[in-house]
């Protein structure tokens, strides 16, 4: 109902206003801007979960620099029934407005991102570019032929920068968010973008005279209503709501587009000198110069996930889930490497006695807890040159180097089988059947692996729970 009735009310008002007479066309835009935006965007402060305000405090204060940017152009810049390029103060205030609803739009990235560094870095790139060449090619030529002051170009240009900006980053979040599809973020973007078109507008239809057309205001009057319904809109809790960290990949599309972003400026600009067109050689450089190092960072922190990854997915391929030990494939592998070295070694086979009756009667969790233990207390009880790895179920394997590894190893087992173990608050003993498979000439993976799991089914034979039954093969 309440966006219903925001609805038809600034809808009315926008589509009224050039119907109004001219005197009278401030109340009506007033009336969005102070009657019905800031409203919404307080409304929308109180619906954002409590830590995830700060966008919409942002936002307050932008709309707030916004309406003072807009009472001074009220005040100053009507004269004889028409609207003059606004003035120095009014521009001051917009430029602070643009500013603040940067901030607000990066913080939503942030907060959808859990923190989306990439995100930021993604929306400054754009807003260089973008701006950069909406200002090089657009822009300035029409300043230029207005003969518009210095400090207004310098105003203008930092709100163009500071709206394209914010518009990238809510393509940000549109792309990479489930928040994206909300209709709070569409008519957030939307807002967004409308503003872009009618600065881009108003700076364009400046008559010789200083003059700009009213209609002109027509299209910051429809920013102004959008905006305030993305913040009337239900959907607008989710907007603010920690989301989850996006997936930046270093893929082709990815790499295209900081391409693109990096040569747009050098392209545009140069092919307006080579046409003998008026171009900004200043700003080339200073964007040249911010877009090179932005754009490293960015793809050096995109390889820097991509390794992280490659990594993750090793750790995920090689380590078992539970223990984190090596998994029966790392054992394999890591023994199939030994044997091409020629190295001295011994497989022990472990296998827990004692094992499936404390899981049947604590329960699975429990069972869990004790394989951890045990896989912390047989890493303890091997060398740094060799492997413990977990080969299934309660079944341990220790890749063990050097002539004298049975009996180091065996001794720190037996240890390991004196002292109770603590499952599901309960203490515990097991026993650790042992069988061990020496290296001979010509052993291959599987002899190794098959006698030593051999001579532990004949250790294993002596149930000795609590002990230690060790068997060489």
């Amino acid at each position: 109902m309440l966006l219903r009735c925001y609805a038809a009310f600034t809808g009315i008002l926008v589509a009224t206003y050039l119907a109004w007479p001219y005197e009278l066309r401030q109340w009506p835009f007033l009336a969005v801007t102070l009657g019905a935006a800031v409203p919404a965007v307080v409304l929308g402060l109180r619906r954002a979960p409590a830590g995830a305000r700060v966008p919409w405090w942002l936002m307050l204060a932008s709309l707030t620099f916004y309406d003072l940017g807009n009472i001074a152009w009220i005040l100053v810049t009507t004269v004889g029934g028409r609207i003059t390029g606004d003035g120095g103060i009014a521009d001051l205030f917009y430029a602070a407005g643009g500013v603040l609803v940067l901030g607000a739009s990066i913080a939503v990235v942030r907060l959808q991102g859990r923190g989306d560094v990439g995100g930021v870095i993604d929306s400054v790139i754009t807003a260089v570019a973008l701006g950069g060449v909406l200002w090089d090619a657009v822009l300035l030529p029409a300043l230029t032929r207005q003969d518009v002051p210095v400090g207004r170009q310098v105003s203008l240009f930092v709100t163009i920068l500071m709206i394209t900006g914010t518009l990238g980053a809510m393509l940000r979040v549109s792309l990479v968010s489930p928040a994206g599809r909300t209709a709070s973020v569409r008519l957030f973007t939307a807002g967004v973008a409308l503003t872009l078109a009618g600065t881009v507008a108003a700076a364009l239809t400046v008559d010789a005279h200083g003059v700009r057309p009213d209609w002109t205001n027509l299209v910051f009057l429809a920013a102004y209503a959008v905006l305030g319904g993305a913040a009337v809109h239900p959907s607008v809790a989710l907007v603010t709501s920690p989301g989850r960290a996006p997936k930046d990949d270093l893929s082709g599309a990815r790499l295209t587009f900081l391409g693109v972003m990096l040569a747009l400026t050098p392209l545009v600009g140069g092919g307006r000198a080579v046409l003998g067109l008026p171009t900004d050689g200043i700003l080339i450089a200073l964007s040249s110069a911010a877009l090179v190092p932005l754009v490293m960072v960015r793809v050096a922190r995109l390889a820097a996930q991509r390794r992280a990854a490659e990594r993750a997915l090793h750790r995920l391929a090689t380590r078992d889930g539970l223990t984190g030990l090596a998994n029966r494939g790392a054992c394999l592998d890591h023994l199939a490497t030994s044997l091409e070295e020629g190295a001295d070694l011994a497989v022990l086979f472990c296998d827990l006695d004692g094992f499936k009756p404390v899981n049947d009667r604590l329960g699975h969790a429990a069972g869990d807890e004790l394989l951890i233990a045990v896989a912390d207390r047989l890493s303890t009880c091997v060398r740094d040159s060799d492997l413990v790895s977990r080969f299934g179920g309660d079944e341990f394997v220790l890749i063990c180097r050097g002539p004298d590894a049975v009996g180091v190893v065996a001794d720190r087992i037996a240890g390991l089988t004196r002292r109770p173990f603590t499952a599901a608050g309960e203490q515990v003993l097991i026993g650790v059947s042992v069988g061990v498979a020496r290296r001979r000439p010509a052993d291959t993976t599987d002899d190794l692996i098959n006698r030593a799991d051999q001579a532990m089914y004949e250790a294993k034979k002596s149930k000795s729970v609590g002990a230690l039954s060790l068997v060489v093969a």
